[in-house]
């Protein structure tokens, strides 16, 4: 599809002819009027009035070629819902208010002199070498010092299966490359009977996943509750790096986490919503922090990557539906940086033991996965 270039921007045709801001006498503003006359900018849309508001996100929705949300823990809404959502001033309506208006503010401020977003380096995987202090074990006793990542894919869900198949070709050999241990839980057996065993033993120090979520509730097939805020074994979390994709975990799971011994929770605090035609782009983003702490990033390097990497697929999309939902879901991207309640900025993770040594091959801390060739 052919692109016009506005601003620092590249843009498809009919993204050019979608509003970006509306004037306090109801007039549409596109973003080659705005940056032709910047005048033309009318300060925070969040300022104008509700049926201001409602007028410019229903025309900036009409003018978009069709297409469907995703939105993980409420379904699929196709174009003509989403319309309807707003006109009807429901609760999904007001949240697809405030995103169109949080993105074009960002717009209006792109193009009033922002620079360009990049991709953000992310590092190729290399297998880590065993420690430097137990050179002296012998190459084939290595896998016995290698600790785990345990992921929950929800692979039969409708809306998250697309995720969890991304996840499952692009994240999960990052981990084995680096030399962790992956444990994956998908299909059916992506349930908490499975998962709870698993996630006790020592050896697990990352815990990741594509859910249908609520405040205080992450899940895997068919709404199996695999954590609960307040009602799993704190062995589950302790001494562990959560990344949750999935809705509104942030609110009180993800503290919850923190307060029974996790190193560092990452997930979001609204729903999570992406649009099909790309969707590749939201899974990116998302992965973009497990992918860095499987390099051995802090949290905060591997938050601030994601930031990165979100603003740069945002740039790649200008003024479409994907770019209002790519910018929706990075302002509610919550992880140690944005708040201690979310665990240790600096926490890290190591495909094998580091000293001290923990009791080795404890009973009760093994798991099938560790006495695999």
């Amino acid at each position: 599809m052919e692109k016009i270039k506005i601003g620092i921007l590249e843009m498809k045709e009919y993204a050019t002819k979608k509003p970006i801001a509306v004037t306090a006498t109801g007039e549409f503003v596109t973003p080659s009027e705005l940056v032709e006359k910047p005048s033309l900018a009318v300060g925070s849309l969040l300022a104008l009035s509700e049926d201001l508001q409602s007028k410019l996100t229903i025309e900036r929705n009409k003018l978009e070629p069709d297409f469907k949300l995703g939105i993980i823990g409420v379904g699929i809404v196709t174009k003509d819902e989403v319309i309807q959502h707003v006109e009807a001033r429901t609760e999904l309506g007001q949240e697809i208010v405030r995103a169109e208006m949080n993105y074009c503010n960002d717009l209006m401020a792109t193009l009033a002199g922002g620079a360009p977003s990049e991709w953000p380096a992310v590092p190729t995987p290399k297998s880590e070498p065993i420690p430097p202090d137990w050179e002296w074990a012998p190459k084939k006793w290595w896998r016995f010092f290698s600790t785990c990542a345990l992921f929950c894919e929800n692979t039969t869900d409708a809306v998250t299966r697309y995720a969890a198949d991304y996840r499952v070709k692009n994240v999960h050999p990052v981990f084995k490359k680096r030399g962790f241990r992956v444990i994956v839980l998908q299909g059916v057996d992506d349930v908490r009977a499975n998962f709870a065993p698993k996630a006790k033993s020592k050896r697990v120090v990352y815990i990741s996943g594509i859910g249908h979520g609520s405040p205080t509730t992450y899940t895997g097939h068919l709404g199996d509750p695999i954590l609960k805020a307040c009602l799993y074994d704190p062995s589950e979390v302790q001494k562990k790096v959560i990344h949750l994709l999935s809705c509104q975990t942030a609110k009180q799971l993800g503290p919850d986490i923190i307060k029974k011994d996790g190193k560092a929770y990452a997930g979001y605090f609204e729903n999570f919503t992406f649009v099909y035609d790309e969707m590749e782009l939201f899974w990116k983003c998302d992965s973009t922090f497990d992918i860095m702490m499987s390099n051995g990033a802090t949290a905060e390097a591997s938050h601030n990557a994601t930031i990165a990497a979100y603003n740069a697929a945002i740039a790649s999309v200008p003024n479409t539906a994907a770019a209002t939902w790519l910018t929706h879901d990075r302002n509610y991207f919550r992880s140690p940086v944005i708040n201690a309640i979310y665990g240790d900025k600096v926490a890290k993770i190591s495909p094998f033991i580091r000293p001290p040594l923990t009791p080795f091959m404890e009973v009760e801390d093994a798991v099938p996965e560790l006495t695999a060739v």
